[in-house]
């Protein structure tokens, strides 16, 4: 597996999640604001280490799926800010699927998308996709504004994808070609 030891930006460290990010990814998903478009809740610390082993192993329970995470350490203070995830099929479609959770007093800063495009660059030249797909709720208007600014586009809308919190969630997907995209990763 081509799984790096780090990823690095201009302002980030991108490092594969271990069990030793437990309680720093634990301090991130705090925020019950950070789950109100997901059906998920705040994570305990033991659900959390929970979350860090499976995210370790780097592949789906059934190896259907190769799973990047990535802990975004903040270069200049040291602290964990964000969580990155791709998901790479073990199909020939060479569609990789996305995700990202940045931390509430870290947003409108330039994190996920300086992030993003780093590992839609990793993705690129590592396991040569050609497309990156994510899921957002339909009412995350910062997630959609987020793609759009990538250079993803609006592809589809599932109707009652989810149900959770009491209510039914559609989702967007929004779809980005690394093959010949705006911004410049051909």
């Amino acid at each position: 597996m081509k799984y790096p030891a780090k990823l690095q930006t201009r302002r980030l460290q991108l490092e594969p999640i271990t069990a030793a990010h437990s309680e720093e990814l634990c301090e991130l998903f705090s925020d019950a604001k950070l789950h109100e478009f997901v059906p998920f809740e705040v994570p305990s610390l033991v659900q959390q280490q929970e979350r860090c082993a499976r995210w370790a192993k780097g592949a789906s329970p059934d190896g259907t799926e190769l799973w990047f995470n990535w802990a975004g350490r903040d270069k200049e203070t040291g602290k964990v800010v964000a969580h990155f995830q791709a998901g790479v099929k073990a199909s020939d479609d060479k569609i990789a699927s996305i995700g990202y959770v940045v931390g509430i007093n870290f947003q409108r800063r330039g994190i996920a998308s300086e992030g993003l495009s780093a590992i839609f660059e990793f993705l690129k030249n590592s396991y040569s996709i050609r497309e990156v797909r994510a899921w957002s709720d339909t009412r995350n208007v910062a997630s959609h504004r987020l793609a759009e600014k990538l250079g993803m586009k609006q592809v589809e809308v599932i109707k009652n994808a989810d149900f959770f919190k009491g209510q039914s969630s559609d989702e967007f997907v929004y779809s980005l070609s690394l093959i010949n995209d705006s911004r410049g990763t051909k």
